[in-house]
């Protein structure tokens, strides 16, 4: 209780305490809001002993969780001083000649108050609305535009208190002191914009788009000034597509690759028109295509390895520029943190991929395979890939790669599973009952790698089970020295149900000395 405010305690009482203590609750979550977004200092930030005591590859959750608590704060804020003005109102018809000057709707509608926080609720409305996982999915564009009004509601929150409505008994204003807060957020994310302004404008060439079965494309791009790690994602920019909006994708391709790899699969608005521009007709997206040319590749520099082979994933046709057409140009900014990033600090690690969300893992089979055919040294031994799929075509987008990772691993054991979920014709399931009766070849009748193919979900309970006694018993890791406990690092990329699953069986099944680690990817 303030008692310098005993002019306003009297007639207002709760409601005042109440709009004050959500107002500045307000203002420190208005003030750390924008900090989980300021991805350059985050990736800092992973790689220092901070990243131990604060879980930043989470930035995104604590992004959402500070915006409900803005919301809440927000509601309470406005209830309670509605009723204030409500109050003040009365005052002032009881007597005009008082202390109080203004009616209820001055206070709401001309005063600077009333104008800014009528202005931050518009905004508030329309970006809370847009920003559903559901909305998202329909319209990515309303959620990115929309989003953008934060600058609006937090430009309005700098100036909500000019007007001192708020005084104390001598007459002076008793605001926030909201600006001392906010400017130490706003400051450093300008700072993290124009980091990514100036960098996106560095040369960058798109050299070469694949197309995939299923409706996928590849994007090969070239960026003298980028330099990447395995699991790491960026983003991307089409101005013929969008001038506007960047769009986050998990990099494919690995640092030994005289290029950056995404793939894109067109599924909402902006992949679909990037397809349209890049010459890919609607009936096309989800169709097969020859085998790529091979690209001629430039020779590793930096103190690179020299490659003995060339690791081509050839499943796909290359898109050939059009008579009267050229290339887009394409920005990228990046590369930020992921936590696939620590695969490489793990001896046992599952890779779990769901969809599209294989493509981290894409990059960092890629980068074993460097480095396990050019004799590098690398602490992981075992991996474990499991691949979810929807539909059959899927399953094309990287057979030629896993393929030949599968043929060739020399220092790592790799073992791939493949699941498909989707629910097959009949005249599918007769076709595959057709091809499982004819010899053996030794290579699944589908994918063609031998890893077979399994139809259904996967239970990572019996799976992690399983692995768990595997580890126990020293069948999984023959000759490995037992440790006090064994960390088995689970990598998720994929849909939010299955990921809860996968961190419900990870704590389920840590025991008996053996803790399975989950990390899941965020953008």
């Amino acid at each position: 209780l303030d008692e310098n405010l005993i002019n306003l305690n009297k007639p207002l009482n709760y409601s005042l305490w109440i709009a004050r203590g959500a107002g500045m609750c307000l203002i420190w979550d208005c003030s750390i809001i924008l900090l989980p977004v300021c991805r350059n200092i985050l990736r800092i930030l992973r790689v220092s002993f901070i990243n131990k005591l604060i879980p930043i590859d989470e930035n995104i959750w604590f992004h959402k969780i500070t915006a409900y608590s803005i919301l809440f704060c927000t509601v309470v804020h406005s209830l309670g001083h509605y009723v204030n003005f409500f109050k003040l109102d009365r005052e002032y018809r009881l007597d005009p000649n008082g202390p109080f000057k203004l009616t209820a709707a001055e206070l709401l509608y001309k005063s600077p108050a009333g104008i800014t926080g009528h202005i931050m609720l518009l905004c508030m409305v329309l970006m809370y609305t847009t920003a559903k996982q559901t909305q998202r999915d329909k319209s990515f564009e309303a959620f990115w535009y929309t989003h953008h009004l934060a600058f609006v509601m937090l430009g309005a929150l700098m100036f909500h208190g000019i007007g001192c409505i708020v005084r104390d008994q001598n007459g002076k204003c008793r605001g926030y002191g909201s600006y001392q807060y906010l400017a130490i957020g706003y400051v450093l994310y300008i700072i993290e914009r124009c980091i990514r302004a100036y960098r996106a404008r560095l040369d960058t060439r798109l050299v070469k788009a694949i197309q995939h079965p299923a409706g996928v494309i590849e994007l090969q791009i070239q960026k003298p000034s980028f330099s990447y790690k395995p699991g790491q994602y960026m983003f991307i920019n089409v101005p013929d597509v969008s001038k506007y909006q960047w769009h986050p994708f998990t990099i494919t391709s690995s640092p030994f690759e005289d290029y950056v790899s995404v793939h894109i699969r067109q599924v909402g608005d902006w992949t679909r028109a990037l397809g349209t521009r890049m010459g890919v007709e609607k009936e096309e997206r989800g169709g097969g295509g020859k085998d790529a040319a091979p690209q001629p590749r430039q020779a590793a520099v930096g103190g690179r390895p020299e490659k003995k082979t060339e690791l081509v994933d050839d499943r796909g046709e290359e898109i050939r520029v059009r008579a009267g057409f050229s290339m887009p140009i394409v920005q990228i900014d990046g590369p930020f943190g992921a936590p696939t990033e620590d695969v490489f600090n793990h001896e046992i690690v599952v890779l779990v991929g769901s969809g599209i969300g294989v493509t981290p893992f894409a990059s960092i089979l890629r980068d074993i395979w460097y480095r396990a055919n050019n004799n590098m040294p690398l602490k992981t031994k075992r991996i474990e890939f499991y691949w979810v799929c929807r539909d059959l075509a899927s399953l094309k987008w990287f057979q030629s790669l896993l393929s030949t990772i599968e043929q060739s691993m020399l220092n790592v054991k790799l073992k791939i599973h493949i699941y498909c979920t989707a629910v097959m014709k009949p005249d599918q399931h007769h076709n595959i009952a057709l091809h499982l009766t004819d010899e053996f070849s030794g290579t699944d009748t589908i994918t063609g790698l031998r890893a077979l193919t399994n139809f259904g979900r996967p239970n990572f309970g019996a799976i992690f089970s399983e692995l768990r006694e595997g580890i126990t018993n020293g069948t999984y890791m023959p000759g490995a020295n037992q440790e006090f406990e064994v960390d088995v690092a689970v990598f998720f990329c994929g849909p939010g149900a299955m990921a809860k699953s996968l961190r419900k069986e990870s704590l389920l099944q840590s025991k008996n000395g053996v803790h399975f680690s989950f990390r899941k990817e965020h953008f």
